[in-house]
């Protein structure tokens, strides 16, 4: 089955639904795994599709919980798991990246591991042998902030995907932001900037108790970029650039609706670093004036939970 859907791919390569093969790549490819025309040409199109797979994902987690990185592979039947490799490391700012978890040989290796992540890692080797190579994460801190790589290498060739993860701080008193419906409110994002705002990516996002989490605001280098804004706030919401460069990214929300009760999270990525701030808003009947959402404070790396002082 395998060798026809090679000559599938052969055949849908020639009527320009792939783009074409270099002749030298597949006859390296070739040499190197010695097998026919056909299953050359299907291995080296799975090989250009696995080595991209993955786009950039943020995630966001409280301090002291567990979490899962996500990292889903290329899988087809009869994939030779024995000589599978998976590989997790977390990228710092500076220095080398620490080795977060190890497998190869349908084992765990923890040699070289990281003795920050001592006793807190897992994969699932069920889900291995699904093309899921997720790492669990327990206990969640500080140290832990940062991106993380997975690579995953096998016969087909390697993959690699990319994620960051941002920590929240869990308020001792977390009183809500008290908005009036109908009118407009502000919600504070402060963060530390440096000389340079370039590149400058704001995300306000909405907590949902199912499903994904609502878009609420999004700006991406220089712009408003809204094409994925939930319906709900469309023609509500405004950042105000002219304020970035005092480390502000709050977001204005106009004629508030009960339905904008919850956890709001807003996350800044420029070139210091990852900034992410969590507020709760809840509504209350009518009113005239804007209400200020409270300031919190940041630090390089650090995500605060934000709570009005009392």
């Amino acid at each position: 089955m395998l060798l026809r859907r090679g000559r599938d791919a052969e055949r849908h390569q020639k009527g320009g639904r792939f783009p074409a093969v270099d002749k030298k790549e597949c006859k390296m490819v070739r040499g190197r795994v010695g097998m026919s025309p056909g299953w050359s040409l299907h291995l080296m199109v799975l090989w250009t599709l696995y080595g991209v797979a993955g786009a950039q994902a943020s995630i966001t987690a409280h301090y002291g919980e567990d979490i899962t990185l996500g990292c889903i592979f290329h899988h087809i039947p009869r994939l030779k798991l024995y000589r599978l490799n998976i590989t997790w490391k977390m990228q710092r700012a500076e220095g080398a990246a620490l080795l977060v978890h190890s497998y190869y040989g349908q084992r765990d290796l923890w040699q070289g591991q990281d003795k920050v992540y001592w006793g807190r890692t897992q994969l699932d080797p069920e889900g291995i042998h699904k093309g899921n190579a997720s790492l669990r994460l327990r206990a969640v801190g500080f140290q832990d902030e940062g991106s993380y790589l997975c690579y995953v290498t096998s016969e087909l060739g390697t993959s690699t995907q990319k994620m960051s993860l941002a920590v929240l701080r869990k308020s001792e008193m977390e009183s809500p932001i008290v908005a009036r419906l109908g009118q407009d409110v502000i919600l504070s994002c402060p963060f530390e900037c440096g000389l340079n705002l370039q590149p400058l990516n704001i995300t306000w996002k909405k907590e949902e108790t199912e499903g994904p989490d609502l878009l609420v605001h999004s700006y991406c280098n220089g712009i408003d970029t809204l094409q994925r804004q939930d319906a709900s706030y469309k023609g509500r919401t405004q950042l105000h650039p002219e304020r970035f460069s005092q480390g502000n990214a709050s977001l204005m929300l106009r004629r508030v609706r009960s339905q904008d009760e919850g956890f709001y999270i807003c996350h800044v990525q420029l070139e210091l670093g990852r900034f992410s701030v969590r507020m709760q808003v809840t509504v209350e009947g009518t009113g005239q004036h804007i209400v200020q959402a409270p300031r919190g404070f940041l630090r390089l790396g650090k995500a605060l939970e934000v709570s009005p002082s009392i």
